[in-house]
């Protein structure tokens, strides 16, 4: 009788345990199954760096574990920038994650998703980047990037209410801009059909990185975005002579997670967690 009772208690206790867990709790560890890479965060102190295999980005801002916001358990990073001008108006803060004995993925496709709680955006044009993969084009020796974001803000034509801001997709070849130039001129982007960055609220960001293919995807809260299926080129580019350009995917090899910006801004925060990246779609919570 002893043995039983205490078994059953055991149960008891695993019962209450499960009820006690919120969906997404209970859903993102069965997602790391064959992941590359899963982290919840909740193995870091809050108020430190995140550690383990990630890399942080801090050009005008700091990346943290906080637990005043988390999608799943009690922790997300905190990416926060700091405000800027003119002189000093570059900003690039993020997790970074380039583990050469995972990266780049078999095949090169990579899919990736994130929960991210963006706190506010600008109401002024200007390309911002949330997602980003980079690496060494094939066959050559300059790098390009793949970045998800938003650039274009949206007004209420009745009223001039600002709306929030649309999503974009880019690509850019960073050694152009070598001093002389050491790869083609493109900054390219693709805009989306009306689908505006969730600010305020988590949601749910998985993009697909196809190499083969010079092709990308993004779905947020598993929804396809319109627009940003983007495959061979664009919308446009800056080089005139290349309005066109290509868009030649690089060997994947390094994942960028928060905010790089351009333009003086004031400052901003957004919030990552239960983070995947895997070889296979992965999906949003439910």
């Amino acid at each position: 009788m002893h043995t039983h009772g205490g078994s059953t208690a055991i149960l008891l206790a695993i019962a209450l345990g499960a009820a006690a867990c919120t969906p997404s709790e209970r859903e993102f560890p069965a997602l790391c199954d064959g992941a590359i890479l899963c982290d919840d965060f909740e193995s870091f102190a809050a108020g430190d760096a995140p550690g383990g295999k990630w890399r942080i980005v801090e050009v005008g801002g700091s990346v943290v574990v906080a637990s005043e916001k988390a999608h799943s358990g009690s922790r997300a990073v905190k990416v926060t920038t700091a405000p800027s001008t003119m002189e000093d108006a570059f900003r690039a803060v993020a997790l970074a994650f380039d583990d050469a004995s995972v990266l780049p993925p078999e095949g090169n496709v990579l899919y990736g998703r994130a929960m991210l709680f963006i706190e506010s955006v600008p109401t002024f044009s200007g390309s911002i980047a949330l997602v980003s993969g980079k690496g060494r084009v094939p066959g050559q020796t300059y790098s390009s990037i793949y970045r998800y974001g938003f650039d274009q803000p949206v007004y209420d034509e009745a009223t001039g209410t600002f709306l929030g801001d649309n999503l974009a997709a880019f690509y850019d070849t960073p050694e152009y801009y070598d001093d002389p130039p050491a790869a083609p001129w493109t900054s390219c982007w693709a805009h989306a059909q009306t689908s505006l960055v969730p600010v305020g609220r988590w949601a749910c960001f998985e993009w697909k990185f196809d190499g083969p293919n010079d092709a990308m995807q993004l779905t947020v809260d598993g929804l396809v975005v319109p627009g940003l299926s983007v495959q061979g080129t664009g919308d446009g580019c800056s080089n005139p002579e290349a309005p066109a350009a290509p868009w030649t995917a690089p060997s994947f090899s390094e994942v960028y997670l928060g905010w790089e910006a351009y333009l003086p801004d004031e400052a901003r925060a957004v919030w990552i967690d239960d983070v995947v990246l895997a070889a296979q779609p992965i999906g949003c919570p439910e």
